[in-house]
């Protein structure tokens, strides 16, 4: 095909990034935007200078056919979007955690595999730069233990302080260090996590908030033997000083990784500094857009396959926390 016709379900936010990069592709041509606020897709729309606007999902695929379809939704909404798109036979990238039900991820898999439909979940970090020169460091020394934090404020919008439209910090947020582990090292076997709640209060003015823990701590052992330990918190106030990311200490090496901005490579030659370079988003969705075009999915790096197995590690980390035992994996 010439040119993929594009759609977005959800203007917000993720969806705004990849807009972003969608709109200036010569062979992409962006013929959908919904969004329940339909004022935001109407914006979008108008930006663009073409493209239809809905205020819901179905009213959508029933009019417009799309070669693919960009899904940024709150945690809780996925399901009945995902099967709709499934039945028109629509490849979609969808924005993580894809579920709160594991059922209803491994139902949609089912289906998405059954289909042979291709697939991307926006795991954005493993396509940075950084994060392609840490698995090579990896590859060639010996990583041994981790450490790593996802340390922050609460995010403004309203699902995101409700356990049961957001999932939590660790599935909806830190995801992301968890799945850059996973793309690291491979497979965890084992994850032990311990958290707390109380510390948010009625100083942070988020009213509604009822996240199960206000931080955590997970420890992971991964079958090639690296334990990892990362840090997730939602209650930082201005003055608490955090550096994002994680460390990773080899045998001889050192790598210690700034959330999505830097990256100081430590061996006995000395010291190495590298700087993110192009945006991971608009490399994802290239070659995403590419693969569409092509039938050939064999370069997603996060297909619905595999991104499903890092909801299952943040699954297993929500779960520990609450019974305090290990969970196996």
């Amino acid at each position: 095909m010439e040119k993929v016709k594009a759609a977005l379900i959800g203007c917000g936010g993720r969806n705004g990034v990849h807009y972003q990069k969608l709109s200036v592709m010569e062979d992409v041509d962006l013929i959908g935007f919904c969004d329940t606020d339909v004022s935001r897709a109407q914006a979008m729309a108008d930006k663009y200078g073409s493209g239809k606007v809905y205020d819901n999902y179905k009213s959508m695929l029933d009019d417009i056919k799309p070669d693919v379809i960009f899904i940024a939704v709150p945690p809780h909404q996925h399901g009945e979007i995902e099967n709709a798109i499934i039945d028109l036979g629509i490849p979609f990238q969808v924005e993580k955690p894809m579920a709160l039900d594991l059922k209803v991820a491994e139902q949609i898999l089912a289906r998405v595999e059954e289909k042979g439909l291709l697939t991307n979940v926006g795991f954005q970090d493993r396509w940075q730069n950084l994060t392609e020169t840490m698995k090579s460091f990896c590859e060639e020394h010996t990583p041994v233990v981790v450490r790593g934090s996802w340390l922050g404020g609460i995010p403004g919008v309203w699902w995101w302080r409700q356990q049961e439209t957001c999932g939590g910090q660790i599935i909806e947020q830190n995801i992301h260090l968890f799945d850059q582990l996973r793309f690291l090292f491979g497979e965890p076997e084992s994850v032990y996590c311990a958290g707390a709640n109380g510390i948010v209060d009625d100083e942070y003015g988020m009213p509604g908030y009822n996240l199960d823990l206000d931080y955590s701590s997970a420890v992971m052992k991964f079958k090639n033997g690296v334990v990892a330990t990362l840090f997730t918190g939602c209650y930082n106030r201005p003055g608490a000083k955090v550096t994002n990311g994680m460390t990773v200490y080899c045998k001889d090496g050192t790598l210690e990784y700034a959330l999505r901005s830097t990256l100081d490579i430590y061996t006995a030659e000395g010291q190495t500094h590298m700087d993110r370079g192009e945006e991971q988003t608009g490399i994802m969705d290239r070659v995403f857009i590419d693969a569409i075009k092509s039938g050939d999915g064999s370069k997603i790096r996060s297909p619905y396959s595999d991104a499903i197995k890092s909801l299952k590690l943040t699954m297993a980390c929500e779960e520990s926390a609450k019974t305090g035992e290990v969970v196996k994996l």
